[in-house]
């Protein structure tokens, strides 16, 4: 079992969801949440939620989101 607890792995969840975390850092992190059912919905809701923000943000139809709040999300996911 890892010293991580849930508080730990849901609040370096996105780090390590976006590789910014060195495999040191990043291994009991993933060791919890693959044991762990509430941090693997986490998981689960957080990759949804990105990817949800990236298509719109992609998306360049009239009726997407506004360009600088689009900007805004992706100045923000590039900045991380």
């Amino acid at each position: 079992m890892s010293d991580c607890d849930c508080e730990t792995a849901q609040k370096n969840l996105y780090e390590v969801l976006r590789g910014e975390l060195c495999a040191e850092e990043s291994a009991p992190i993933r060791e919890h949440i693959e044991q762990c059912p509430g941090c693997q919905n986490e998981q689960s809701v957080c990759e949804r939620l990105t990817e949800v923000v990236r298509r719109t943000c992609e998306d360049e139809r009239a009726d997407s989101a506004p360009v600088d709040l689009r900007d805004a999300i992706l100045n923000n996911l590039r900045a991380g």
